[in-house]
């Protein structure tokens, strides 16, 4: 058992809350993913924890109280100088994007990344993750804040999607080359266009499809035009480009404990060097969920947004 310090938002809690996320229970439940606290007690024949000890990791659900029971195996210490905000924002967006970039693409030094919704908890993640692991990194955000924020966080290219074409640009400033790598959890126009950038032996990796958000509630008409305007993927033609593609869900890899485990300790020696650093961009109180969500949906946040019961 934990007593929960600070809550990491996703928008995972949103699609919940909105009833359409995979694997959820029957309401009423208690939403939240992410979490960062001390342990209040352990179970019988759980070792290498004491009360008091600062925690954080991932839980299915329940993650919006006070406290919250969780396996041993999904608490993970903290390292001594990093905040509760900090743990909090951590577990999902670093291990979402280690997992896409280094567990599926095996990326390698040198290579050329595209990563949408790039001043995101995930994008940021992922900009942080592919500069330590040297690669050229290509961002797209929506507005110019955005763009400064990728900017600062090292990628090499930014574009405005909502300015210029990136698909244009991506080939323009690779000379035609595209990318090995594309992360993308937006889907809609963004993955129609990505298809079409990656070079030989590239990698499309599929976390999410936030495209599909409005500011109050799914846009149906968007689901239904993207799945009736998505490229078809043929087999013969994919095996001429020597292209893969990954899709994933970070939710359902919790049985993959030994994974998960070697990911989150990887992940910890990169922030103990400096190289990761979450950004936390707003706090909130646990009476201020709604606007939590309604600065989620409106796709205004940049990085990470924590809960502070």
């Amino acid at each position: 058992m934990v007593r929960v310090r600070a809550i990491g938002v996703n928008f995972a809690d949103v699609f919940a809350r909105l009833g359409v996320y995979p694997g959820i229970p029957n309401p009423p439940f208690v939403p939240g993913i992410e979490y960062a606290g001390t342990v209040e007690s352990a179970g019988h024949g759980v070792r290498g924890f004491r009360r008091g000890q600062k925690v954080f990791g991932f839980t299915r659900q329940n993650g919006y109280a006070e406290f919250v029971c969780v396996p041993a195996q999904n608490a993970t210490p903290m390292p001594a100088h990093m905040s509760f905000e900090e743990a909090a924002a951590f577990t999902v967006a670093y291990l979402t994007a280690y997992h896409g970039l280094v567990n599926l693409a095996h990326a390698t030094r040198g290579e050329k990344v595209l990563i949408h919704a790039a001043a995101g908890g995930v994008g940021i993640a992922s900009i942080q993750i592919a500069k330590a692991l040297g690669l050229e990194v290509f961002a797209t955000v929506g507005s110019d804040e955005k763009a400064r924020v990728a900017r600062e966080q090292g990628a090499d290219h930014v574009i405005n999607y909502r300015a210029r074409d990136f698909a244009g640009e991506v080939r323009r400033i690779s000379l035609g080359y595209g990318v090995d790598i594309v992360m993308d959890g937006v889907a809609g126009p963004a993955y129609r266009k990505g298809l079409k950038l990656m070079a030989p032996m590239g990698r499309y990796i599929m976390f999410g499809v936030s495209a599909v958000n409005a500011p109050k509630r799914l846009n149906f008409l968007r689901i239904v035009l993207d799945y009736l305007t998505a490229p078809r993927i043929l087999l013969s033609s994919q095996i001429r480009k020597n292209v893969g593609y990954h899709a994933f869900n970070l939710y359902f890899l919790t049985h993959k404990t030994d994974l998960m485990r070697s990911s989150i300790s990887a992940l910890l020696a990169w922030y103990r060097q400096g190289a990761l650093k979450p950004l936390v961009s707003a706090t909130f109180g646990l009476d201020q969920v709604v606007d939590v969500h309604r600065l989620l949906q409106s796709r205004k946040a940049v990085g990470r947004i924590v809960i502070i019961p």
